[in-house]
């Protein structure tokens, strides 16, 4: 169980990031907890440019990815602190990450009414409309005179508030679990459907079923994306071992929230040339996971030409070059790949099947560093991490 933890203060010491620390290594067997900073983000502004909004981006990825979000903060002047309040609104203006979201509100201060007045005012703003996320009523963790219930190690020695933690965290690992149960009985009900098997898509070419088409694409050596014609992003196929990790937490978002804002603008610059009828195909070769890849964009339109969305093919081409590499399409005729050499001596003990080249005119010139919709596949830690989506800063 993965829960992210959020230090609601920007202050460089805090004992609500002490308090965090404590939770991630005592119940260390319980979950994986990762504690999140929030020093980094800007102040909330709708006018805050998308350049600047990376750190939000990368939070918001691990909102996304957590199971469950545990709020720690500290009480200033009976409420919370500005920039928990500016954090909460970067992740609730135009984005679901916290819609449904299993939360959890702790909170330490000086004071001997610990932070319950910031407390309050939290869980109001949790399960708000734009939040509505799922928090546990009566599950409160309330620590005050904070000097003296912990040690200077960081440990809670404070044996009545340490009780009521345990309590409470065993409690919010119990409701998570409800939640997750719950989604896998949907699933489970959805993969039990008879029509799975039952049901066929006849095409002009052929017939093929739905657990055919699900296995196609599980299967093919590349994986695709769609963003639809709206601009969100509405389907990826379900390969193992993705170039770029999906969460199907991120279905629905629109482009702007599964891209860093870094590679917005240009793949933007992209959909809207397909959108225009300019362009059907952009290509972007570039090394991913320390192998070489290939990108391909193209439009997806209907038989009357009218845009439908925007399909992302991904793969590793290392294979493929390997093979070039070693001879594979060697000029002397041994490759055993055509029929109307006379050659007895034709060297047919390896099968080759090459892929065609994208066309001379295929645009690879710089309209085309955008790479993937890297959805949840980029290291916070990581500053160059934006290029392993093929954006450009240029």
């Amino acid at each position: 169980m993965k829960i992210l933890a959020l230090v609601g203060t920007n202050a460089n010491f805090s004992y609500n990031r002490i308090l965090l620390k404590y939770m991630k290594k005592h119940f260390r067997q319980m979950a994986d907890i990762e504690i999140a900073e929030i020093s980094q983000l800007p102040a909330f502004s709708v006018d805050t440019p998308l350049s600047e909004q990376t750190e939000v981006w990368k939070l918001k990825q691990k909102v996304k990815a957590a199971d469950g979000i545990i709020f720690s903060t500290p009480e200033y002047d009976h409420g919370i602190p500005a920039a928990l309040k500016s954090t909460v609104e970067w992740l609730s203006y135009k984005t679901d990450v916290l819609k449904h979201k299993p939360v959890m509100v702790v909170g330490v201060s000086y004071g001997r009414q610990a932070s319950a007045r910031s407390q309050v005012q939290m869980r109001q703003i949790l399960v708000s409309p734009d939040c509505d996320a799922n928090l546990l009523p009566g599950n409160e963790v309330l620590i005050g005179n904070a000097s003296h219930s912990f040690s200077k190690d960081g440990r809670l020695i404070n044996a009545e508030a340490r009780d009521n933690l345990e309590n409470c965290f065993t409690h919010f690992v119990e409701y998570i679990q409800i939640f997750e149960n719950v989604n896998k009985e949907g699933l489970d009900m959805s993969i039990k459907q008879p029509t799975i098997s039952e049901a066929y898509i006849n095409f002009p070419t052929g017939r093929l079923t739905l657990k055919e088409v699900q296995q196609i694409f599980s299967t093919i050596p590349f994986e695709i994306d769609l963003i639809d014609s709206t601009d969100h992003f509405a389907w990826f196929s379900d390969k193992p071992n993705r170039e770029h990790v999906r969460n199907v937490a991120s279905l629905g978002e629109t482009v702007q929230e599964c891209h860093p804002p870094l590679a917005v603008p240009a793949v933007m610059k992209i959909i809207n040339s397909f959108r225009n009828g300019e362009k059907d195909v952009v290509t972007r070769p570039l090394w991913m996971n320390g192998h070489r890849s290939l990108i391909q964009y193209y439009a997806l339109r209907d038989v009357n030409g009218h845009y439908l969305g925007t399909i992302e093919f991904t793969g590793n081409v290392e294979y493929i070059l390997n093979l070039f590499e070693n001879g594979a399409w060697s000029t002397d005729g041994n490759t055993g790949a055509s029929e109307s050499s006379d050659d007895d001596n034709t060297d047919t003990t390896s099968e080759v099947v090459a892929t065609q080249a994208p066309a001379a005119n295929d645009d690879t010139d710089a309209d085309a560093t955008t790479g993937a919709s890297d959805a949840g596949s980029v290291d916070a830690n990581d500053d160059e991490a934006d290029a392993t989506t093929g954006a450009s800063e240029n």
